[in-house]
């Protein structure tokens, strides 16, 4: 059989660019769905991006859960993504510029009676202390579920040095650890000196480098914006005030955002003042830095207009020579036109920007020196405060480079099959249940017809962004002589192992007419009537190579009887040779190939290929094992679904993807899901899984060893 038919069986996943957008469920819905998960992000990467042009929307995301007063001091920050944001909360430490976060086996503790279903954020008390508040929920001795919430601390590998409760359900918040992490800066907590200078142009503050050159955004060069900002950044309260310019036709040509100010002059200009210092807190002593800003327009347009007060609405408008409303009444103040303007006052204006101002770009309030960083707080609006302005943090490096969290790629599961089956089950599978774990969204696709070259690039290529899932024949390469040599069997030895997916047991059937005719009604019974009668007992198989050759193998090698092997094209035989044409009298198969026979009465399972500590069951009804009759002692045969990453991935993601599917696995559902299927789940370490290679490899000897095969 060619190697390239039995990857027709092959899941490919591939990791393709674009961060999942999972809605958080709300508190109601916890509560009421105590065990469904929030997506928490297994990895933190906080990179560089581009310095022109930097995405705004993808830095100022965090919030930082310390007094503004102690963040100089502290070595680890929290960051907390905003309630729009998929991402977990993490530490940052501002000295290597590495990121640590909980890591996915911390998410379940004490033996899986404790599961963290959301991690809510990280706070930062007086003392410097971390505490990560999370979401439990406790599977009680008697399979209730209880939620509840509590503190714990984290340790430099992401494992619970302080857990949030004890196994028994105690509060630990007072609890100490030695293995806890560090989080007072060294040295006298003093930062490292940088050559960027916190610098300010109008009261906006900026970074400048050693050449006196602005870190992007550069503070404003207009005093209007830069007022505007200023009015942003102390967060003005609705229904404030303040004083602008109009025309003669009432269109604002000034903001009503300065204080008190002269009438425009002779010279068609008007003096603006704002704030001159860094301080947010405003008053009558606050040091002022003032600016002549140019007007262009006619010196006697306004001039026949007289401020007037409506006595209906309090409000101040102007009328024109004859009584009648040129400007309707909407200022709280108005002043005579002077050289064509007219200084007023009136509400904040809320929805003005200033020239060629772009919503996505931060109001820069404070720089804080952190380590070797850059902690920036700044008002923003964009889709992580859900459209509304919101303080939130972002991250610069010494070298004046902003740091954003590197968005994890969805999941694509290719499957090299039509939709249905074993293989897309078991994606769908993964589909399903690895977001919440992952952070990250996963998307099934369906390539039915790969080449020759698809495999030799998806064995080698795409490091940590690809992984194999297979319903791979193992050892992988086949072994010489059942397995012709393909081209690309060398590349298969090159795969890194992640884990063990599912085994999926075969079931020996006997058709119902034969069995009554010959009294066999059990395993026992078959071999007792193979010994009696050499060679008479036809056994059908799938093709050379697949898992019911194995069986077959194992049968003959393990019991010493003498049956014949009868081989159908393909992986297995159609029960219809058995049920219509009766062409053998038995046949090894999956659950799925039989059901319907089963179901009808037409065959008889006499057992299974499962594991004794496995024993299988359908509808009720008990199926024995093979290997629980004493001549078939220690017979197991399985196909087994498994994931290998290409060459050049590397082990810790691999770590990571198998923890992962170790907790779906985990699971009651999916756990439930696999029983109903007669599938036992894996989810071990890449170490077991070769390890099954191994074991596979000598069953494959064993079953060859026989006479016949």
């Amino acid at each position: 059989m060619k190697r390239l038919r039995l990857f027709a069986a092959l899941l490919w996943l591939g990791l393709a660019l674009g961060p999942a957008r999972a809605a958080p469920p709300t508190y109601q819905a916890l509560y009421a769905n105590p065990e469904r998960a929030l997506p928490m992000q297994p990895t933190w990467q906080l990179q560089p991006v581009d310095a022109q042009a930097p995405p705004w929307e993808d830095i100022f995301t965090f919030t930082i859960g310390i007094a503004p007063n102690l963040i100089e001091r502290a070595r680890w920050l929290s960051l907390n993504p905003g309630k729009h944001n998929e991402r977990a909360p993490a530490l940052f430490d501002a000295l290597d510029g590495r990121v640590l976060f909980l890591s996915p086996t911390a998410r379940s503790f004490c033996d899986g009676r404790w599961q963290v279903v959301r991690q809510e954020y990280i706070s930062v008390n007086p003392a410097l202390q971390p505490l990560h508040r999370v979401w439990l929920v406790e599977r009680k001795p008697g399979g209730g579920l209880r939620t509840t919430t509590a503190n714990g601390r984290i340790d430099a590998q992401g494992q619970w040095a302080v857990p949030p409760v004890s196994c028994d359900g105690k509060d630990t918040i007072s609890a100490d650890s030695p293995a806890a992490l560090s989080y007072l800066m060294p040295d006298g907590s003093r930062p490292v000196p940088s050559e960027l200078q916190v610098d300010t142009v109008f009261a906006q503050p900026g970074l400048r480098d050693a050449r006196g050159q602005w870190r992007p955004p550069a503070p404003p060069r207009d005093i209007t914006t830069a007022r505007w900002m200023d009015y942003k950044r102390q967060m003005v309260t609705p229904g404030s005030t303040g004083s602008g310019l109009i025309d003669a036709r009432g269109r604002m040509v000034i903001p009503f955002i300065f204080g008190e100010r002269p009438d425009a002059t002779a010279q068609r200009r008007i003096q603006l003042c704002t704030a001159a210092g860094l301080d947010l807190q405003r008053n009558a002593g606050t040091p002022q830095v003032c600016r002549w800003q140019r007007l262009h327009g006619s010196s006697n347009a306004g001039a026949a207009l007289r401020p007037v007060k409506d006595a209906a609405t309090g409000r101040w408008g102007y009328q024109n020579a004859r009584g009648q409303w040129a400007i309707t009444p909407q200022f709280e103040s108005a002043r005579r036109f002077r050289h064509g303007y007219a200084v007023v006052s009136g509400a904040f204006p809320e929805d003005w920007r200033p020239p060629g101002w772009q919503d996505e770009r931060p109001i820069i309030r404070q720089f804080h020196r952190v380590g070797r960083h850059w902690v920036v707080d700044a008002l923003v609006r964009n889709a992580s405060t859900g459209g509304a302005w919101e303080l939130r943090y972002g991250l610069m490096n010494d070298a004046g480079q902003w740091l954003a969290a590197v968005p994890q790629p969805a999941l694509h599961v290719t499957v090299l099959v039509p939709p249905g089956g074993r293989s897309g089950h078991y994606a769908e599978m993964l589909a399903s249940h690895l977001p919440t774990l992952l952070g990250r969204s996963v998307q099934v696709d369906h390539v039915p017809k790969a080449t020759e070259a698809d495999y030799r690039r998806l064995m080698t290529e795409g490091g940590n962004e690809k992984v194999l899932l297979a319903a791979l024949r193992l050892p992988r390469g086949g072994i010489e002589g059942v397995h012709q040599p393909a081209p690309i069997d060398a590349l298969m030895h090159s795969l890194r192992p992640v884990t063990l997916l599912a085994s999926e047991p075969l079931v020996l059937a006997i058709d119902s007419t034969r069995a009554d005719t010959l009294g066999i009604r059990s395993t026992d019974d078959l071999l007792a009537y193979a010994r009696a009668h050499p060679g008479s007992l036809r056994i059908g198989t799938g093709d050379d190579g697949w898992t019911g050759h194995l069986a077959f193998g194992q049968f003959r090698a393990r019991s010493g009887v003498d049956v014949q092997r009868v081989v159908f094209k393909g992986m297995y035989p159609d029960s219809d040779v058995i049920t219509k044409e009766h062409a053998v009298d038995l046949l090894f198969a999956p659950v799925n190939g039989v059901a319907v026979a089963v179901r009808r009465g037409q065959l008889r399972v006499l057992g299974t290929t499962a594991d004794p500590a496995h024993p299988q069951s359908f509808e009720g009804v008990p199926w024995p094992t093979l290997g629980s009759s004493a001549p078939l002692a220690g017979y197991t045969t399985y196909d087994h679904f498994s994931l290998w990453a290409p060459a050049n991935s590397e082990a810790a993601s691999n770590r990571t993807l198998q923890e992962a599917v170790a907790q779906v696995l985990a699971t009651p559902e999916v756990r439930k899901q696999l029983q109903d299927l007669r599938v036992v789940g894996g989810g071990g370490s890449p170490e077991s899984l070769l390890a099954l290679e191994d074991e596979e490899r000598e069953r494959w000897m064993r079953a060859l060893s026989s006479p016949a095969r």
